[in-house]
């Protein structure tokens, strides 16, 4: 096994890595139909975002993992779709908060703390008070295993198996605004 290497990297740096993160995408979430209108519909829109880092994880040249996520604001797609399932507390999280979008790491890679490696370099460092995340609402997952294990809270189920999951900042990790 290659010694791993984990980096952050902003919009304009992540830049030229789409067909790697594309690879590693499509053998963790599966197959996309059509790989331009990924590129153009996902990659390039969120990496355009304010706020936007990319943390890849490479065992020697090859990408094992990455994470993403950017500044998340009233408007688009996700902030106002979730606006609904959180009621009443959508004015605590939505607005300003860190969007943790993705979080992938090939199956041959598993189980060796990469994805933590990941989630906790996204996470380094924000500006944000909140960040939010959409997981499985399995408490047997290992995704929310490893969000719960590090300070992330439910807000609200969705579309019956999906969670929102909310994180404070440093000092406050785990504590919900009331």
């Amino acid at each position: 096994m290659n010694e791993l290497f984990v980096v952050t990297l902003a919009g304009p740096e992540a830049a030229g890595l789409e067909s790697e993160v594309l690879e590693v995408w499509s053998d963790v979430f599966g197959a996309v139909a059509d790989a331009d209108d990924w590129r153009a519909s996902i990659w390039e829109r969120h990496r355009s975002r304010a706020g936007f880092r990319l943390v890849t994880a490479r065992e020697g040249d090859r990408l094992v993992g990455f994470a993403w996520g950017y500044t998340g604001e009233r408007g688009q797609y996700w902030s106002d779709f979730i606006s609904r399932e959180l009621g009443p507390r959508v004015d605590e999280w939505i607005g300003g908060h860190f969007e943790f979008v993705e979080l992938a790491v090939i199956p041959d890679a598993r189980g060796r703390g990469i994805g933590r490696a990941l989630h906790d370099a996204l996470l380094a460092d924000l500006l944000h008070e909140r960040a939010l995340l959409s997981t499985s609402a399995r408490a047997d997952d290992p995704a929310v295993r490893l969000y719960s294990s590090s300070g992330w809270i439910p807000l609200a189920t969705y579309q019956g198996d999906r969670q929102v999951m909310g994180r404070m900042s440093s000092g406050a990790q785990g504590v919900a605004p009331s």
